[in-house]
């Protein structure tokens, strides 16, 4: 089952998989997916016109 947190003013949805792990975060309505592995957060931004943004930061220490 997913849960929606309010994080940095986006709406995410958690993804988990069938072991309760967080797969990534979605934000429907900014169409965002975050996705945070061993401290490197990749943010993909679908655009309305069929571009894909992918950024990526590493945990600032």
């Amino acid at each position: 089952m997913a849960k929606e947190k309010e994080i940095g003013g986006m709406n995410m949805e958690e993804v988990r998989n069938s072991q309760g792990k967080l797969v990534c975060r979605v934000d429907k309505l900014n169409k965002t997916v975050e996705i945070v592995l061993k401290g490197c957060t990749t943010l993909i931004c679908f655009s309305d016109d069929g571009t894909i943004s992918v950024t990526n930061k590493d945990k600032v220490a």
